[in-house]
């Protein structure tokens, strides 16, 4: 018997123990075997004589697995990561849910392990709950192979960035970064999410270098979705370095030549940023332009609402903006963007510089602790903004908060 499936009947063994309330002891003894030799088995650290794993599996009802039924699972549990990788969630989905079918089958079989960990990944891929495979596979992170730890440590990172936690994520991807090896499909995947982290505390030039290597790995596989998020993406670094024509450049590209080949939504991804590459350089009827191109369900994008809200207030459409204002309420939006469009709303009415203020001020707490430095940035100027006439002192509090920001991402430049 092999290292690799020496691991893995040992992992099972200790797994269906555990679940069966069996005492470590108690299970050696039933066998017979000595403690101190069971342990070590059920460790990996000795081999299983196969006809002691079979008197194990008997013990335990473990049902024996044929090497066509785990051939065929091997291969759907791999279709299920490439579909997610090449964004087909639906379809990796749909074949999930069809494998749980036989979940308590794969659960008392070698797979085990592979089989938590696709779920792990297509949960957290898909935003949905995940907690039960994290603890299961934290158990057993021992058993992982080399390729499933990568695999596990780069999407406990990715569900760090969607709690929106860059830091956290960034620690994570650090660990497969220092490593001297790629892994086809996830080592692109880590420069694409360790890219996107960078962006959001604004280290722009390792941004830069992270995703353009994602880039290419992702046109070599012809991954026509992903390539479209990471040019956009390197628009999102020019925007954020006020290179406004080098964005518009890369979103023009995008939406003449790619977007026929893209779904509506991430269509609407894309226009989302290129409006707010235009709001950013106060370029509003380009903007406006560009929000005219939605496609539908563009609502499941809350950052859109900013964009459109603040382009209608900025161009004196005020009952456009009252119609908008009203309509947006009708979708759940997260507590950033509910919050810029209550100030958006305020900033119309006399009287109510105190609770902009006030709200500016709550934004920049919640934010520090998500550590975004891209809606940062823009608090600060509208912090900036709302004192230039009232406190000089306090302007200049938020500039040198302004210019601590940037000067991070320049660190990383030289």
């Amino acid at each position: 018997m092999d290292i690799e499936q020496n691991r893995l009947k040992a992992a099972l063994i200790r797994k269906c123990r555990i679940e069966q309330n069996w005492k470590q002891e108690a299970f050696a003894k039933s066998l017979p075997l000595a403690s101190s030799s069971f342990s070590e088995m059920e460790r990996g650290l000795r081999p299983i004589p196969e006809d002691l794993f079979v008197k194990m599996c008997n013990k335990l009802q473990i049902q024996e697995s044929t090497d066509n039924f785990i051939e065929s699972i091997q291969n759907q549990l791999l279709t299920v990561k490439k579909n997610l990788y090449m964004c087909k969630y639906d379809e990796a989905c749909f074949l999930l849910s069809k494998l749980n079918d036989d979940k308590d089958r794969i659960n008392k079989s070698i797979l085990f392990l592979e089989y938590n960990l696709t779920q792990f990944i297509c949960n957290v891929t898909c935003n949905n709950n995940y907690d039960k495979y994290l603890s299961l596979i934290t158990e057993y992170y021992d058993c992982l192979d080399i390729l499933q730890k990568y695999q596990f440590v780069l999407y406990k990172g990715i569900a760090e960035k969607s709690k929106h936690n860059p830091k956290a994520a960034i620690k994570l991807f650090s660990n497969l970064l220092n490593q001297p090896y790629q892994i086809q499909y996830f080592s692109e995947l880590l420069y694409y999410h360790a890219a996107i982290c960078y962006i959001h505390i604004g280290h722009l030039a390792l941004a830069h270098n992270l995703n353009k290597k994602a880039e290419t790995l992702f046109q070599n596989e012809q991954n026509i979705n992903r390539l479209a998020f990471t040019m956009m993406h390197e628009a999102i670094i020019y925007s954020q370095e006020n290179q406004i024509d080098e964005a518009e450049k890369i979103y023009k590209k995008l939406l003449d030549s790619y977007s026929k080949y893209l779904p509506d939504q991430i269509v609407n991804t894309i226009l989302c940023n290129a409006g707010y590459n235009f709001v950013k350089a106060n370029l509003f009827y380009k903007a406006i332009d560009i929000y005219s191109k939605l496609k539908p369900n563009w609502q499941q994008i809350p950052q859109i609402f900013y964009g459109i809200a603040w382009t209608l207030l900025q161009t004196d459409q005020e009952n456009e903006l009252n119609k908008f204002l009203q309509y947006s309420r009708k979708y759940p939006k997260d507590k950033f963007i509910d919050d810029m469009l209550e100030i958006i709303d305020l900033q119309r009415k006399p009287n109510s510089e105190k609770k902009i203020e006030t709200k500016l001020k709550t934004c920049e707490k919640y934010l520090i602790q998500e550590g975004s430095s891209e809606v940062m940035i823009f608090v600060y100027e509208q912090l900036i903004q709302y004192y230039e006439t009232r406190s000089i002192v306090k302007q200049v509090k938020y500039l040198k908060k302004l210019n601590e920001l940037n000067k991070r991402g320049m660190q990383y430049e030289q």
